[in-house]
């Protein structure tokens, strides 16, 4: 059939923004802080073959991760074994999955007996069992220590729910009825999907909707095609960098990737990458693709349709059994850190290409931060789960952001006031670090300090981030921005730093963490820096006077 342009780009964004509705839907509906206040979810719509047709800017590590689990799942429960009211449930790493606190919710949307397509949506909870509380142990060695692990089952089949598999699911994690709730939540942004697909189909017809769903992807691969050959200069681009450790063993882990691109494809190749560890710092194959993904289209052209169109003329090969491609049982919880990783190195590659194309590098890191415990004032279990921001880098024209979160995830922060009537914590400082960005031409963003104060009880205390040894130079002369500190009863006759910033530990009531994250780095010589943005820096106070001196005036 004749396709229509006008009503090619209208239904495009139509489905967009019902992806937007379903993420509203699941954050005003959450029951955790981390739902409901950090928006840590995403939202796709995919076609009956689970290419993703439309997706909102939620989680950029989510929604790579969804285009490459979506055919997983058909793989293993095929277009012809749906029905009407059927819902999906899973959180396997190893097939399309990240870690096991992303948990996974599939509806079809069938009209007529034919399968249209799926409304699908992924939600971090804080808590799915496991060894220590947020199902995130920086130390396990085995997937079976994080956490519950759901293989792709029904939670209803045909609209009646599977009441075993829930219960049996939530007699394994910490904060049943917050789970319970979070699921709801995520149960019904998938069907707001399923009834938004079924008016749009019921105006423009089945047979249109197929034929424009496909449109729809085949013309962000030429705009993909066309932008690749024209921006970027044919060749191999490599880099490398490296993880402080795991947690466990002290020894750096190398991540290393090479880029080529040819004509309008690119290839990224991680082989020479390090081999998988015994802890949980390894990264699953859905979130290496993902970071590949994010950094590739953010490179080319951010403005290029997001759908599994665009992705097509990427291929990521990466060697079963490394630390970017984890060989199951070997436990990957941690590996959203590793997705950080993964995404400097490529964007470090497509420097070498083009610099103007890129930024210098960030913070570096999620700065995962877990508290849980026995709240004394409910008498019952709680979880919180946080990542802190930092330093955003540098780019060709513009300083970094200041305490933001960068590359793998978009989340908002939690309010103190939410911390502090939600759970046993209180929270001392929360503030930027001057200083801590790195000098350039354009200077880096400034890290963040937050202050905990366990209150009235014993807490396990989860950490994973990095960064705090090593860390990159900045770009084209820019300098590089503040580590990552973790500090446990500061200023006490206590206090103590970890050798490593993977640990659990134990706190006593009163016991306080000072995080300080890092800051980004500068790019471009700072001498090169308008000095009226110095003195707009001095100002805020963002740089010291003496700090002005050592790197600009020097």
């Amino acid at each position: 059939m004749k396709l229509d342009p006008v009503t090619l780009e209208v239904l495009r964004n139509r489905l967009v923004t019902i992806a937007y509705e379903m993420g509203t839907v699941l954050r005003r509906t959450g029951y955790s802080p981390n739902i409901r206040e950090r928006e840590d979810c995403s939202c796709v719509l995919a076609d009956p073959a689970g290419q993703i047709i439309a997706q909102a800017e939620h989680i950029p590590g989510h929604l790579g991760m969804l285009a490459v689990a979506m055919p997983a799942l058909l793989e293993r429960i095929p277009p012809d074994a749906w029905g009407p009211g059927d819902v999906v449930i899973f959180n396997d790493p190893y097939v399309g999955g990240s870690h096991l606190p992303d948990i996974r919710l599939v509806v079809p949307i069938i009209v007529e007996d034919r399968l249209l397509g799926f409304a699908a949506n992924l939600a971090h909870h804080a808590d799915v069992g496991g060894m220590a509380p947020g199902s995130m142990p920086s130390t396990a060695t085995e997937i079976f220590q994080e956490g519950v692990f759901i293989p792709f089952v029904r939670l209803y089949r045909r609209g009646v729910q599977n009441e075993d598999l829930l219960r049996l699911f939530l007699q394994n994690v910490r904060t049943p009825e917050e789970r319970e709730g979070d699921l709801r939540a995520q149960l019904a942004a998938a069907q707001l999907g399923e009834r938004r697909i079924r008016e749009v189909v019921d105006k423009v017809g089945v047979e249109a909707w197929f034929a424009y769903a496909a449109e729809i992807l085949n013309s962000s691969e030429r705009l993909m095609r066309a932008k690749i050959a024209r921006l970027l200069p044919p060749g191999e681009y490599r880099a490398e960098m490296q993880i402080d450790d795991d947690g466990v063993d002290p020894r750096p882990i190398l991540i290393r990737a090479s880029v080529t691109v040819d004509g309008d494809e690119i290839r990224v190749d991680f082989t020479g990458s390090d081999p998988q560890r015994e802890s949980a710092v390894n990264c699953i194959w859905g979130f290496t693709v993902s970071a590949t993904y994010f950094v590739v289209k953010g490179v080319v052209d951010p403005a290029i349709p997001a759908n599994s169109g665009c992705y097509r003329p990427i291929t990521v090969e990466a060697p079963l059994g490394s630390v970017v491609r984890v060989r199951p049982p070997g436990a990957c919880a941690a590996g959203n850190e590793t997705w950080q990783r993964i995404a400097e190195v490529l964007i470090a590659a497509f420097a070498k290409a083009d610099p103007r194309l890129v930024k210098a590098p960030s913070h570096g890191c999620m700065n995962n931060v877990v508290f849980g415990g026995m709240d004394p004032r409910k008498g019952r279990l709680y979880t919180y789960y946080e990542t802190i921001g930092g330093g955003e880098g540098g780019r060709a024209s513009l300083d970094g952001m200041d305490g933001v979160h960068v590359l793998g995830t978009n989340t908002l922060n939690t309010p103190v006031e939410v911390i502090e009537s939600s759970f046993p914590l209180r929270v001392e400082a929360y503030e930027l670090i001057p200083d801590s960005g790195g000098a350039g031409a354009f200077r880096g963003g400034l890290g963040i300090k937050r202050v905990y104060r366990v209150l009235d009880h014993q807490a396990t205390l989860v950490v994973n981030s990095d960064w705090i040894r090593w860390k990159p130079e900045g770009l084209l002369g820019g300098k590089r921005g503040a580590f990552t500190r973790f500090v446990l009863d500061e200023g006490t006759d206590r206090e103590r730093v970890p050798s490593t910033c993977k640990f659990i530990a134990r706190l006593d009531a009163g016991s306080t963490l000072s995080v300080y994250t890092g800051g980004g780095n500068g790019y471009g010589p700072p001498r090169e820096r308008d000095p009226e943005a110095i003195l707009a820096d001095l100002r805020d106070e963002k740089i010291s006077p003496e700090a002005a001196r050592a790197h600009y005036y020097n």
